[in-house]
């Protein structure tokens, strides 16, 4: 509004000058016609004496009319439009047949026009009359007093131009003030939301004009703006966070096969390091197979799963792909089933074995039943028999317990029975219980542990890991072989070597050794009374207290086994082991 008036003053003004300049024009030139007119017409009386010298007679026509206050310019001009007088001028080589006021004069007697003299460069009012067949007597009167008064005109019209626009101004500032000041607040918090401040407010002064309602739906809307923006973060942070904590790696592509948003799993499953939004499902032969998946679920319109293979040996994925009907979006989940097809492997194998293993001896019990229902068995047979009986029976024990064991073990977290032990207490208990088996098999078993080498364990644990260790290490050595058993400390942890020089093991079995029911040889095994089962415990135990096991072998010259167990303080020993 305040602009409005402003410009309201700015058009008025300016109409107003160009009509008294308008005005002021035409009365300037009003009064240089009739003055213009009245030379021509005494100086056409004179017209006889224009031959015998025209410069002459312009010369003295213009001193006449000077003396009589007239700064008139008098020009005597032929029809074909040369100049032969001048008041001013003498030698003017200008043809003037072309000038306005000339041709007007040849068509009707008489022709004006305002401009500025070719000759000397300044502004004249120009009247031309005809006198007679021959002359056309031309007068011409200096604009300069009417320039004069334009500008006066004009320098009083931009002066009041000026006071009307500062007055104008001055009492439209407080409304220019109240309206700007407003939009300026609504510009800046504009801006601040386009920045992603959607907190920004305006203040409303007020709330019942144009500018205040105007403050208050600006506000509502960045309210309800905010809160729709802060609910989505919410929801995106939900959903990364739902996503990024999923054991399964999920994908999303657009239309087009572009990569709209994966999790940081499905990098890892797939090894695709350089996936990334917006790119194509290309970079990788696994992410070809799953963008596969995808498209055929895309083509289908239904969901589609399949399994897939990974690069390495026994991994094995199984992807799920979705499409969204709105965008033809398409969504997959990929998980990695490679664990569970193992255990499903392993509990196949596990229940053969286990089969295969109660199936030899029941077999074996069952036989000598038969055998002892008959009645014509001596007492020897008979005798022969009830051995046959309990020696299977012993191996079924053995059997049972060992699974009972390393299904405690498997179960187990941690163990609350662990406190510290000490190692040599522990391999002197079980070379001490396994000397009559040492010496049967004609074998020597030595024992060099450092005293005060001690782990976190349960006693009973520990002297079975040991116990398994030296049992097999005699069992699986030659007559007149030796076990050593050694302990110290290794890299911060208690290290505990059984070395025997017995038959060794194949590089090729050497990965498998601590597999449930695993054999190296089979027929030894069960000739001695393995179980299978032995080093599987072993290697569960040592899990169980922070350790692990490792084994060096060769075939003919023995084997080292090398458990690491974590050191414990000594001071708090509660040893149950007996001495």
């Amino acid at each position: 509004m305040a602009l409005l008036n402003v410009l309201i003053v700015v058009v008025s003004f300016v109409a107003a000058f160009l009509l008294c300049a308008f005005q002021l024009r035409s009365q300037y030139q009003r009064e240089f016609s009739r003055r213009l007119d009245a030379v021509l017409s005494l100086s056409s009386l004179e017209s006889e004496q224009f031959a015998e010298n025209p410069q002459k007679e312009a010369q003295r026509l213009g001193s006449a009319l000077q003396k009589a206050g007239q700064q008139v310019r008098v020009s005597i001009i032929e029809r074909s439009g040369r100049v032969i007088g001048d008041s001013e001028c003498k030698d003017i080589h200008e043809n003037h047949l072309q000038r306005p006021e000339v041709q007007q004069a040849l068509h009707s007697g008489r022709g004006y026009d305002l401009r500025q003299s070719e000759t000397t460069h300044e502004g004249y009012l120009y009247a031309a009359q005809r006198v007679n067949a021959q002359y056309i007597l031309r007068a011409a009167l200096r604009t300069t007093e009417m320039d004069t008064a334009m500008r006066n005109l004009a320098v009083t019209a931009g002066i009041c131009l000026a006071v009307g626009i500062f007055i104008a101004c001055a009492a439209t500032l407080p409304m220019l003030s109240h309206t700007f000041q407003p939009l300026q607040e609504l510009t800046s918090a504009a801006e601040e939301i386009s920045r992603g401040n959607y907190s920004s407010r305006m203040s409303v002064k007020n709330p019942n004009d144009e500018v205040g309602r105007l403050a208050r739906s600006f506000n509502r809307m960045s309210c309800s703006t905010e809160n729709a923006i802060l609910e989505l973060r919410h929801s995106q942070s939900r959903l990364k966070s739902l996503l990024e904590g999923m054991d399964d790696g999920v994908l999303a592509i657009d239309g087009e096969g572009r990569v709209l948003f994966f999790n940081e799993r499905l990098r890892k499953l797939l090894s695709c390091p350089n996936l990334a939004v917006g790119s194509s499902l290309d970079s990788s032969l696994l992410l070809n197979h799953v963008g596969r998946v995808m498209q055929q679920a895309r083509i289908s319109g239904v969901p589609y799963k399949e399994q897939i293979a990974g690069v390495t040996e026994g991994q094995q994925f199984t992807v799920y792909a979705a499409v969204a009907e709105e965008d033809k979006c398409v969504l997959a989940v990929v998980s990695d089933i490679s664990r569970m097809k193992r255990l499903e492997q392993m509990r196949s194998e596990f229940v053969g074995n286990v089969t295969h293993e109660l199936k030899t001896p029941l077999t074996s019990i069952r036989a000598s039943i038969e055998l002892l229902k008959s009645e014509n068995r001596d007492a020897e047979t008979r005798a022969y028999f009830y051995d046959v009986l309990d020696m299977e029976a012993e191996r079924l024990q053995h059997l049972i317990d060992d699974m009972l064991a390393l299904s405690r073990l498997e179960n187990m977290r941690e163990d609350p029975a662990a406190h510290p032990v000490s190692v040599a207490k522990a391999v002197a208990a079980s070379v001490k219980r396994l000397k009559p088996a040492a010496q049967k098999n004609e074998v020597t078993v030595s024992c060099q542990v450092d005293p005060a080498l001690y782990v976190c364990c349960s006693p009973m644990r520990l002297e079975q890991l040991f116990g398994n260790l030296i049992e097999n290490a005699v069992k699986y050595n030659r007559p007149g072989g030796t076990v050593t058993v050694t302990g110290a400390v290794q890299r911060e942890a208690a290290a505990v070597r059984v070395q025997d020089t017995g038959i060794g093991i194949a590089p090729q079995h050497i990965p498998r050794l601590f597999e449930r029911f695993y054999r190296v040889d089979t027929s030894r095994s069960r000739e001695i009374g393995g179980t299978g089962l032995g080093l599987s415990i072993v290697k569960h135990i040592a899990v169980l207290y922070g350790g692990d096991i490792s084994v060096e072998s060769k075939v003919g010259e023995g084997s080292t086994f090398t458990v690491r167990l974590p050191l414990a303080c000594p001071k708090a020993e509660n040893n149950s082991l007996p001495d």
